[in-house]
């Protein structure tokens, strides 16, 4: 098994156990891209057929409003999955823009063979079960975190996620907690005051 394999292999091992066997078979269904900076890994308008697995980099999905504005639902960075589970399943045009904050290396794999590998190993069906059962508190979590005031949103961002600024623009920070990038410096400020 070559070394590029272990960190999707090491991260479905704290979930689930795979043969080796097993573990070749869904290596080989796995396609490895290199998405540099500013590159697209998904375009609104178009379908998603793939996950994706973040080997080493940094993803951002997000939507344009009709005014133009980026609206930030998620970032994904090493050994994270990304995808528009929604386009995917329901073979719609996506209305997300999934691109690259740094240069990135990933793993994809496109649904039909990840739904035949279901089927050969329970095991990774079991994996996956487990990874969107995650993704899905995460969206429950968004919803709610959405409803609070900006203050709480960046105080709770900075509690869970302060080591996102290492990596990401204030820009894009800024449209994941759905403000401005002005009322983030300005929040920004008060807590420095205050601390």
């Amino acid at each position: 098994m070559s070394i590029v394999y272990d960190s999707i292999l090491n991260h479905i091992s704290q979930h689930s156990i795979l043969s080796e066997e097993e573990k070749e078979r869904f290596c080989a269904a796995l396609t490895y891209k290199k998405i540099r900076r500013r590159q697209y890994l998904l375009q609104e308008g178009t379908i998603c057929t793939r996950e994706c697995f973040v080997i080493k980099g940094a993803l951002r999905q997000y939507e344009v409003s009709p005014t133009g504005r980026e609206n930030t639902v998620q970032f994904a960075f090493e050994n994270w999955w990304i995808s528009d589970w929604y386009s995917t399943l329901q073979a719609q045009p996506s209305v997300y823009n999934i691109d690259a904050l740094e240069d990135t290396e990933v793993f994809l794999i496109e649904k039909c063979k990840l739904e035949e590998l279901f089927i050969e190993i329970p095991a990774l069906e079991s994996y996956f079960r487990k990874i969107f059962l995650k993704a899905f508190v995460s969206l429950q979590k968004r919803i709610l975190f959405q409803q609070k005031t900006a203050e709480e949103r960046y105080l709770e961002f900075m509690k869970c996620y302060q080591w996102f600024e290492q990596r990401i623009s204030q820009q894009h920070i800024a449209s994941f907690l759905g403000i401005t990038r002005e009322s983030l410096s300005r929040l920004k400020g008060q807590q420095y005051k205050n601390s």
